[in-house]
């Protein structure tokens, strides 16, 4: 009795063929997530970064213009906006409570 197993090797060569694409799809969709995850964590750290700058904006402007003085647009309390790094940022600074203002800041992206 002839063995013949020549019909055998195609039938290996392309299960081996579907295993290393599937290798393949998982490598280059676990590289696509690791992309969009870096790009939203690098967001928040731009609208974070740019929510404190605000803060400090804020306390320069107050510093800059004494509510002594007249031309002073925020005197009692007021919203200023800008874009700082793409970001939108809204200070807010409210009025004084017993000589102390409050000064917040939102960055959104």
């Amino acid at each position: 009795m002839i063995n013949n197993n020549k019909g055998i090797a195609i039938f290996v060569s392309l299960a081996l063929l579907f295993l290393l694409s599937l290798a393949a799809i998982a490598v280059l969709l676990t590289a696509y997530n690791y992309n969009s995850i870096c790009e939203g964590q690098i967001k928040r750290m731009k609208a974070m970064a740019s929510a404190e700058a605000g803060i400090v904006y804020g306390y320069k402007y107050l510093y800059d213009y004494p509510k002594a003085n007249p031309i002073n647009p925020i005197y009692g309390g007021g919203t200023l906006s800008f874009t700082l790094n793409g970001v939108p940022v809204t200070i807010t600074i409210s009025a004084p409570v017993s000589g102390r203002y409050t000064i917040s800041s939102k960055a959104s992206y």
